[in-house]
């Protein structure tokens, strides 16, 4: 066997021992903690990080990335009837789900950050919507009516707090 004497080989393998060492190495170092994080961990188990608004014609598709503290024993998966983001009707708005995302989760007795998703009619931002998850209720948006068509189409809006000023 004169395979193991060839340069290439030897420069393969070592190559390829590299790649194997560097694939289970931990890619996720831990996060040092913020300013906006070390406020939010005092006793709020929800709290808001950013609203991203998208037209698409006549509806809209609103992204929340909120913070949510589970002090519960089993873990929480972020959907319907445990997550609900409500409008100033009451009426339950949908979520926007994309059958290749599973939807996100936090893990028992623990804070994370995720993102919501939900499909927007024009009637929904004429007043409040309120996100709602296991009891726990955050003013999304407020009262002040916004007009969707004031609105660029795919082109999102940011907004950090519930006070939605275009």
């Amino acid at each position: 066997m004169r395979i193991f004497q060839r340069f290439e080989v030897w420069l393969l393998l070592i190559a390829g021992g590299i790649a194997i060492w560097w694939s289970f190495e931990p890619t996720q170092k831990p996060m040092e903690s913020g300013p906006a994080e070390a406020e939010m961990s005092s006793d709020a188990p929800l709290g808001l990080r950013r609203c991203t608004l998208e037209r698409d014609f006549g509806n809209a598709r609103l992204d929340l990335e909120v913070r949510y503290k589970n002090a519960s024993p089993r873990p929480l998966s972020m959907q319907p009837p445990d997550v609900r983001l409500l409008n100033a009707a009451g009426k339950e708005v949908p979520p926007f789900i994309l059958p290749v995302e599973r939807p996100p989760s936090i893990e028992a007795q623990t804070t994370g950050d995720i993102r919501l998703r939900f499909w927007l009619e024009k009637a929904d931002l004429a007043g409040t919507l309120t996100l709602e998850i296991r009891g726990q209720r955050l003013e999304v948006k407020n009262s002040t009516p916004m007009d969707l068509e004031k609105l660029e189409n795919a082109k999102p809006r940011v907004w950090t707090s519930a006070d939605w000023k275009l």
